[in-house]
């Protein structure tokens, strides 16, 4: 029963890290969300919450036998993941080749692609003979996208307005997240209510302008989609999101003139 989903996994060698870090990031949302559903918001007695209850119990359950198997086996691969990381950040020749058995390892770990990342980068510091090969180590993994997020020091944000705050990887994170976290608020909102209505039943959504102007009645039965405010900060959470991620291209130098060098 088990030989499809052994030759499946073995398959997938490039995309494990990716996989377990998908599954144990879904299982520990359920499971806090669990938490915050029966501890905060009382949904063990809520009977406005009791449609609930079920199916948190079961997300529950599920959540936390799956992290039980595949937290640790994600924190074994994030752990290789990260000094093969730094072995890729490091350019003493010393270090590279005191670490070079565990590198390997790591690399042979976490697939093809980061084993040919490391050859490339041994190769370019003199601990492998051969010539420098541009096309060897470009291939991608899906955990590149968010690396690439996360490291940015050089977002499209950063390219539209050319202030020194925008390329602080801290402002950079700040921003996307806030995008993320507010798009996905915005739809839920839209598609199925967040706020409460007269019955005191989570289905309305709100209307975001008038709720800004304090209207005694700020919110309408949802789905609702004909909020003009709602759609502006949907698509301006969208923005933030897209435009903190890398650019593409080389980052254009500034020239420096001759009344910058008088200044």
């Amino acid at each position: 029963m088990l030989g499809p989903m052994k030759r499946w996994w073995g398959s997938q060698r490039d995309r494990h890290l990716f996989i377990l870090g998908t599954v144990s990031f879904i299982s520990a949302s359920i499971v806090l969300w669990s938490i915050v559903f029966f501890f905060f918001l009382g949904g063990a007695q809520d009977s406005d919450l009791a449609h609930l209850r079920n199916w948190t119990w079961a997300g529950l359950f599920v959540g936390f036998i799956v992290l039980i198997f595949v937290g640790p086996e994600f924190l074994h691969y994030q752990g290789k993941w990260s000094f093969l990381m730094e072995t890729l950040r490091s350019t003493s020749r010393p270090e590279l080749g005191r670490q070079r058995k565990e590198a390997e390892e790591a690399a042979t770990l976490l697939g093809s692609v980061w084993t040919a990342r490391l050859k490339s980068h041994y190769v370019e510091h003199g601990l492998v003979k051969g010539k420098p090969s541009r096309m060897e180590g470009e291939g991608r993994v899906p955990e590149d996208f968010i690396i690439n997020w996360w490291h940015t020091e050089d977002s499209r944000l950063s390219r539209l307005i050319d202030a020194s705050i925008f390329r602080e990887r801290w402002m950079n994170r700040s921003l996307g997240s806030v995008g993320f976290v507010v798009t996905v608020l915005q739809l839920c909102n839209m598609s199925f209510g967040i706020v409460r209505n007269a019955s005191l039943e989570r289905v309305n959504t709100l209307i975001i302008w008038d709720w800004l102007n304090g209207e005694r009645i700020d919110s309408v039965p949802a789905p609702y989609f004909d909020d003009i405010s709602g759609w502006a900060l949907l698509l301006i959470s969208m923005f933030l999101l897209w435009f903190s991620f890398p650019a593409s291209g080389e980052r254009p130098e500034h020239k420096v003139t001759e009344m910058d060098e008088e200044e």
